[in-house]
């Protein structure tokens, strides 16, 4: 699998997560979501995504005998599996986020809290595709 198609698999999977909470919404208000005070735990859990990605069958460039990290999962469809699952937990997580936020402060500032929110949400989309220049850093040069 390319990495154009990671990205792609990701996104959708971000926008259905994101339809799924919406539709949740509307159609169960009893439903399992994590609480306003235990929403950062499986937020804070995605972050085993990141080596569960450098562990996969991620080679950089054309040249395959430069990675130094060894290859534990080398199907592609245990590959697209786990950016489903990233996809559709970043979606589902960040829209819940953004619901609960305006409405742990007082009503009149709820839309500054929604705004520092959005900001806060791009802050991390901005330093997560940052970070994605390390990454072939780390594959090519730690080792175990």
């Amino acid at each position: 699998m390319y990495a154009d198609d990671a990205a792609i698999v990701a996104e959708e999977g971000a926008e259905l997560g994101k339809m799924l909470k919406t539709l949740e919404r509307w159609a169960d208000r009893n439903n399992m979501e994590p609480s306003k005070r235990f929403l950062i735990i499986p937020v804070v859990l995605r972050a085993l995504f990141i080596p569960l990605f450098l562990l996969c069958n991620y080679h950089v460039g054309d040249d395959l005998s430069v990675r130094a990290l060894p290859v534990l999962i080398d199907n592609d469809w245990i590959y697209l599996a786990i950016g489903i699952i990233m996809g559709l937990s970043s979606g589902y997580f960040s829209s819940l986020g953004m619901m609960y936020c305006p409405t742990e402060v007082d009503p009149r500032h709820s839309s500054t809290a929604g705004m520092f929110a959005a900001a806060a949400l791009i802050t991390g989309i901005f330093f997560g595709v940052l970070s994605s220049n390390v990454m072939p850093l780390i594959v090519n040069n730690i080792s175990w």
